[in-house]
């Protein structure tokens, strides 16, 4: 779990990156992000909502559709992605950087779906902590 942390955090320095380039829009979405208040693994999950939305911009949309499962599992991961508009001008390189860090998340995908749904209880649409 601690490798799929650290990739998602790198995500985070690769759409950083990406966003440089955006001009209004990266300005725009500076303000965006998990509250400080959230802890690790809570950012992490808002992470992979964010990336799962990139991966549809970027247009690659098998990787988009298995980070939205991921994503759809918690609350984070949900507002992550209901986020991930302001990233609308992510291109190029940027999107080759997340789309590994989607793989590497991926990587654990098995570990993470036993995780959350043991957490969280996610039935009813709206996820509820256990």
């Amino acid at each position: 779990m601690e490798r799929v942390r650290v990739k998602a955090f790198a995500a985070l320095g690769c759409l950083a990156i990406g966003l440089a380039c955006g001009g209004p829009a990266a300005a725009q979405a500076a303000d965006l992000g998990p509250p400080s208040q959230w802890d690790e693994m809570q950012k992490f999950e808002y992470y992979i909502g964010n990336i799962a939305g990139a991966m549809n911009v970027c247009r690659m949309y098998s990787l988009h559709a298995s980070m939205r499962e991921l994503s759809v599992l918690t609350p984070y991961g949900q507002k992550g992605l209901r986020d991930w508009g302001s990233y609308d001008g992510i291109r190029g390189a940027a999107c080759g950087g997340l789309a590994n860090d989607a793989k590497a998340i991926l990587g654990d995908r098995d570990k993470l779906v036993d995780y959350l749904r043991a957490r969280y209880d996610c039935t009813g649409g709206d996820c509820i902590e256990r």
